[in-house]
């Protein structure tokens, strides 16, 4: 198994610091999706690639949560989200390491990775050790950038700058681009017992260089099987186009 980039850059900490700690900072497809979870303050997170913790302080905010474990690449994001949120547990590392060893065996009612998967060629991996940390009956929350034609996951051809005043400039990070049918595909060999999306068309980011004009940016939730396991119900809120890649799987 690869690791991940451990990424050094200042950028996160400069950006995570101010953005993305409160909850009208997330995107309209992430809150969407949180807010179907019915969370409460005897729920669990986990948050890979937590940044600055920003998500542990807006699910404190909005639902009362109380129990926030984050795991973030960047060391002096990490140190950052320590200092943001002190009732926080914050772990250094890149968590296909951290799999058996800081975290041990435990397992979360609700597995965060936003805007950290699709970051990742080993994006596979990174859903893989996501899902393993999910209790019976509890969720994996991930974005995703897709498109109904062919995906990209080469950083050669698509790839983006660290950078968020949209330069062109600094470390570069992997821009993953999942063909929809594909990821149904895969998220299908979780015999999830739910899946719930919702997504829309947007132009790739002022710092990514990419073959695609246009990205469907979706968050999705996926519920792990438990004793009260429901069929599966796929409720996708997306493009047509999306949407009819993933039913024809």
């Amino acid at each position: 198994m690869d690791r991940n980039i451990a990424y050094q850059t200042d950028q996160l900490v400069r950006y995570f610091s101010h953005n993305r700690i409160a909850w009208p900072q997330f995107y309209e497809s992430e809150r969407v999706i949180i807010d179907g979870l019915k969370l409460d303050s005897h729920r669990s997170v986990l948050d890979i690639g937590c940044g600055c913790g920003g998500l542990g302080l807006a699910l404190h905010e909005r639902f009362g949560v109380r129990s926030y474990t984050g795991v973030e690449i960047n060391p002096l994001a990490a140190q950052a989200a320590t200092g943001m949120n002190a009732q926080a547990q914050i772990l250094c590392g890149d968590i296909l390491q951290l799999n058996q060893q800081e975290l041990g065996g435990r397992r979360f009612d609700v597995v965060f990775s936003l805007s950290c998967v699709d970051w990742n060629v080993q994006f596979a991996d990174m859903l893989a050790a996501a899902w393993s940390r999910v209790v019976d009956g509890g969720y994996l929350v991930a974005t995703f950038r897709l498109t109904d034609g062919a995906g990209c996951d080469d950083m050669a051809r698509s790839y983006q700058y660290i950078n968020f005043d949209g330069v062109r400039a600094g470390e570069l990070a992997a821009y993953v681009v999942l063909n929809a049918g594909q990821l149904m595909q895969l998220l299908l060999g979780f015999e999830p017992a739910e899946i719930n999306a919702y997504g829309y068309w947007g132009a790739p980011s002022l710092s990514a260089v990419t073959p695609y004009e246009r990205l469907c940016f979706c968050a999705f939730s996926i519920r792990k099987r438990g004793a009260d396991a429901r069929v599966l119900s796929p409720r996708l809120q997306l493009p047509a186009e999306i949407r009819h890649a993933m039913e024809t799987v």
